[in-house]
């Protein structure tokens, strides 16, 4: 297999931990690689790339690792591209959670205002890189972390020509989470979801070679109770299973828009925490992780956002389309052409591909449950009105597409959320400057 270029943009997280230790299981396929983290800062990429080194030597992993600012230089030659940026930072998602709940709408990342808002800033910045990837490495693979998924890759879809993945790591999560709550190795649990991003339903789930649910079912509540979940979102999860007979793979992502106030009241202390429930304290931590890595200590996987599925699945998919292994992989984000037959013709869905050289080819999976389809579609007309609102810099449409979110349920406090999120993002979308 020829060496490939490997290019992770936003590539000077501690994350990038993660993703070494990925490249370390995947070191025979990804022989003779480039590494290249690429980042807006140039703070941390030295001493990431002086750990990648460090591993990669341990290991006895042929890999070049490098860094840079300068993202033409990083994409240029790439074979697969890695977006893995948060447009804005930490602080920016705050003003995603804050100023909707202000209002008395829930605040979140990925749904809602904050959603609305995100896919306006993070949009410009992916269409700005798939042009250059369109100059500078046209034949490369984009498989792309970055939220909001289903937004990313409609407006990906519309305005390039790329080789674009979208694909959300909740599904390997969730059944590397399943496996470990029920004692049985990841590779015994066979699962499918399907739906949209942040909200697909398990239709399918066989453990050992028998049906699953019944033994999830009679292991939820002591699952619960292990987790110390207080009503929390997998208590959540146990009533829209017993309302809908499936579970969601990830309910924290949805619950808003069955009960939206308590969730909205859930979530209120922790953001308006200036240490964001602690995270600062857990990305201090991680950095001194780094040098102590660098020294020779071990992979740590229970450590906070060090959990392996996450870059096992964007790097798994990856090594399909070069071995072509024809593997199948969820967690893909796609157009709709039959795979789910009740869902529109062209919508960004989530779900199944068998994936090889020719990369992802979709999984037709049947209809999504009935009780659902009203509000996956609800959910799918905003999610496009949003974008109609990213490539357009039109006021009137980014209003509409905010009225267009479920839960949205006041005309006054969606115009005051839009008019503070406008001011609060501004540099970050220049769409709505002229």
């Amino acid at each position: 297999m020829s060496a490939q270029k490997l290019v992770f943009l936003g590539g000077g997280s501690p994350f990038t931990l993660s993703i070494f230790q990925a490249l370390l299981e995947n070191k025979e396929a990804l022989a003779g690689s480039e590494i290249c983290l690429m980042d807006l800062s140039e703070l941390r990429l030295p001493r990431l790339v002086e750990l990648g080194k460090a591993m990669a030597r341990r290991a006895d992993a042929d890999f070049t690792f490098t860094c840079t600012t300068d993202a033409r230089r990083a994409l240029d030659g790439a074979t697969f591209v890695f977006p893995g940026y948060r447009v804005g930072g930490i602080e920016a998602m705050r003003q995603d959670f804050v100023i909707p709940t202000r209002h008395g709408i829930c605040g979140d990342e990925t749904a809602g205002p904050g959603g609305t808002f995100m896919a306006q800033c993070t949009i410009p910045a992916t269409l700005s890189y798939c042009r250059m990837m369109e100059e500078l490495c046209p034949d490369a693979w984009a498989i792309s972390y970055v939220n909001p998924t289903n937004f990313v890759a409609d407006a990906v879809r519309r305005e390039t020509r790329i080789k674009f993945i979208a694909v959300c790591d909740c599904f390997p999560g969730f059944v590397e989470g399943l496996a470990g709550w029920l004692g049985v190795p990841p590779e015994d649990v066979r699962a499918r979801a399907i739906g949209i991003n942040h909200m697909t339903w398990v239709t399918s789930l066989n453990i050992r070679g028998q049906d699953g649910y019944p033994l999830l079912e009679s292991k939820m509540a002591e699952l619960i109770e292990s987790m110390g979940d207080d009503d929390g979102e997998w208590t959540f999860a146990r009533r829209i299973y017993e309302t809908y007979g499936y579970v969601m793979v990830c309910p924290g992502h949805a619950r808003m828009l069955w009960e939206h106030d308590a969730t909205m009241e859930s979530r209120r202390e922790r953001w308006e925490d200036p240490t964001i429930g602690g995270r600062d304290q857990i990305m201090r931590d991680l950095w001194e992780y780094v040098d102590q890595m660098i020294q020779g200590a071990p992979y740590d996987d229970t450590r906070p956002y060090m959990s392996m599925h996450h870059p096992r699945h964007a790097l798994g998919i990856a090594v399909s389309i070069i071995t072509n292994d024809g593997r199948e992989w969820g967690g893909m984000n796609f157009p709709n052409n039959g795979a789910i037959a009740n869902l529109p013709h062209g919508a960004i869905i989530e779900g199944h591909c068998i994936v090889d050289g020719r990369g992802p080819t979709p999984i037709a999976t049947g209809e999504l449950p009935k009780a659902v389809l009203g509000i996956t579609q609800h959910i799918i007309n905003w999610q496009e009105l949003t974008v109609d609102a990213a490539l357009s810099g039109d006021r009137r449409t980014l209003y509409q597409a905010l009225l267009a979110c479920p839960y949205v349920h006041d005309t006054r406090a969606a115009r005051k959320i839009m008019d503070e999120l406008l001011i609060a993002h501004a540099d970050y979308m220049p769409q709505f400057r002229s």
